[in-house]
């Protein structure tokens, strides 16, 4: 009898959808949460850059810092730290400061192309409410991110997983 492996889905979950299904009562809090609960059951492999974790640290609300904080070591299956990141962007020849500046350049915010390399990097898909910054972006980043000859993204809310 063959023995079937089932391989996990990469993904990349943003703080912002962490936070809604924790604080939120509203459309987005359920939307948040039915994704939280599939995570809690282990069903993605969890890529977490630990610069949202140290976003986190310096919250002031604590007992929400504290959840979210939870959710993130509990269900992580890989933390990749930015100096990672950025070794592994030079490592394939790529000025990590020209890639990093191209994004800026487009609207991004620092911790948001974290986001985007850990996800290029990792072949993950980035989940996020963000659409401003992010989800209508989503081409400009691609283009970018083929430029420089790394991975292209997905990027998608918790309800389109």
């Amino acid at each position: 009898m063959k023995k079937i492996i089932k391989i996990k889905r990469k993904i990349v979950v943003d703080l912002d959808v962490v936070t809604v299904g924790k604080w939120d009562k509203g459309e987005n809090g359920d939307k948040a949460r039915k994704f939280i609960s599939i995570v809690n059951k282990h069903e993605f492999y969890l890529v977490t850059p630990t610069l949202l974790l140290e976003l986190l640290r310096r919250w002031k609300h604590e007992s929400l810092k504290i959840q979210i904080e939870e959710f993130y070591l509990k269900n992580s299956d890989e933390q990749i730290e930015r100096i990672q990141i950025i070794e592994q962007i030079v490592s394939k020849g790529i000025d990590f400061e020209k890639l990093f500046s191209k994004i800026v350049d487009i609207g991004i915010k620092e911790e948001d192309i974290t986001l985007i390399l850990t996800s290029s990097l990792r072949e993950a898909i980035l989940v996020t409410f963000n659409r401003i910054h992010l989800k209508n972006k989503e081409g400009g980043i691609n283009e970018i991110l083929s430029e420089y000859g790394l991975k292209t993204i997905k990027i998608i809310s918790p309800e389109q997983i």
